[in-house]
C-alpha cells in the first residue's frame, strides 16, 4: 500500500512540473504544432474543416491573451477541477479512493518510529497557515523588492487568502469528521476534507515557484530546481498529514487538486493581466 501511496506521489509530481513546463514553454509547444500542421493528413483536415481550424489555431496566436498559455492553463484547471470533484463524490458517497483511506491510514500507524514522526511534524509546521503565511510573504516581500512592484506580493495575498476561503467552505459544507484520534498523532480539531495544510502549501509553493521563474530564473538547472523543491515540499506536507493520522488520504489527494487548480488559475490570471497592460505600450511604440 504504501507502493501505491509513494507511486500516486510520484505522478502527481511529475504531472505537475510538465503541466507548468506546458504552460510556462508557449514558443516551443508552437513550433511543434506548427511542424504538426505542415503533415499532409493534418492539411487535408484543414482545408476540409476551415473554420473550426481557425478557431483552434487563433487558442495559439501569439500576442493574443487567449492565446496558448490561457489556454492550455484553463485546460489544466479544468483536470484539477475534475479530479476534486471525483474526490468530493468519493467522500460524500463513501465510495472510490475513501476504501483505501483506513488501511492506509492503519498501515502507516503501525509503521511510525519516534524519528519519523519528530520528521513528520516538522514538515507539518511547514505546512501550517502560519508557515505557509510565512514563506509566501517572505518570497513576494522579495520578489517585490527585487522587480520594484507590489505584484508578487498581491500574488501571494490573492492566492494564500483565496484558498483560505475556499477550504473553509469546502470544510463546512461536506462536514466530514477527522480519523479517530486514536491513531492520531497530533490533536487536531475541526473538519478533515479536504486537508487545510496540504492546499494552502500547494498553492502558495506553486506560486512561488512560478513567480521565481517567471520573474527571476532564467532557463536552465535553477528552474529545474526551484520546481523539484516545490513539488516535494507539497508532496512531503500532504504525505505528513496522513502519516501523524489527522488526514485521510482522499482528504489529501483533494488538497492537492483544489490547491494546484486554485494555483494555477492565479498564475494564468497574473499572466493575462500582464500581457494586457503591455499591449498599450506596444501600440503606442507603433504610432
Amino acid at each position: 500500500m504504501l507502493g501505491v501511496l509513494v507511486f500516486g506521489i510520484l505522478v502527481l509530481c511529475v504531472s505537475g512540473f510538465a503541466a507548468w513546463w506546458v504552460v510556462g514553454h508557449p514558443e516551443r509547444i508552437r513550433a511543434g504544432l506548427v511542424w504538426i500542421a505542415e503533415c499532409p493528413a493534418v492539411d487535408r483536415m484543414r482545408s476540409r474543416y476551415p473554420r473550426q481550424w481557425r478557431f483552434v489555431s487563433r487558442r495559439f496566436a501569439p500576442g493574443e491573451a487567449a492565446g496558448l498559455t490561457l489556454t492550455v492553463g484553463m485546460a489544466a484547471v479544468l483536470a484539477l477541477g475534475v479530479g476534486f470533484e471525483q474526490m468530493l463524490d468519493s467522500v460524500l458517497e463513501n465510495d472510490g479512493v475513501t476504501m483505501v483511506d483506513r488501511p492506509v491510514l492503519h498501515f502507516l500507524a503501525t509503521h511510525r518510529q519516534p524519528w519519523s514522526i519528530t520528521a513528520a511534524e516538522v514538515i507539518s509546521d511547514i505546512g501550517s497557515p502560519v508557515g505557509v503565511a510565512l514563506t509566501g510573504l517572505l518570497v513576494g516581500i522579495v520578489l517585490a523588492v527585487v522587480r520594484r512592484s507590489w505584484l508578487p506580493l498581491l500574488v501571494i495575498v490573492l492566492g494564500g487568502a483565496g484558498i483560505a476561503v475556499i477550504n473553509t467552505a469546502v470544510k463546512r459544507l461536506v462536514s466530514r469528521t477527522r480519523p479517530p484520534q486514536l491513531t492520531a498523532v497530533l490533536g487536531e480539531h475541526g473538519f478533515s476534507f479536504p486537508s487545510g495544510h496540504t492546499t494552502g502549501t500547494t498553492v502558495v509553493w506553486l506560486l512561488s515557484a512560478w513567480m521565481l521563474v517567471h520573474w527571476v530564473i532564467g532557463r536552465g538547472a535553477g528552474r529545474v530546481m526551484v520546481w523539484t523543491a516545490a513539488l516535494l515540499m507539497v508532496a512531503a506536507v500532504g504525505m505528513t498529514r496522513i502519516y501523524l493520522g489527522v488526514h485521510f488520504l482522499s482528504d489529501v489527494l483533494a488538497g492537492w487538486a483544489l490547491g494546484a487548480a486554485w494555483a494555477v488559475t492565479i498564475a494564468l490570471a497574473t499572466m493575462v493581466w500582464e500581457q494586457a497592460s503591455r499591449i498599450p505600450a506596444r501600440l503606442r511604440g507603433s504610432t
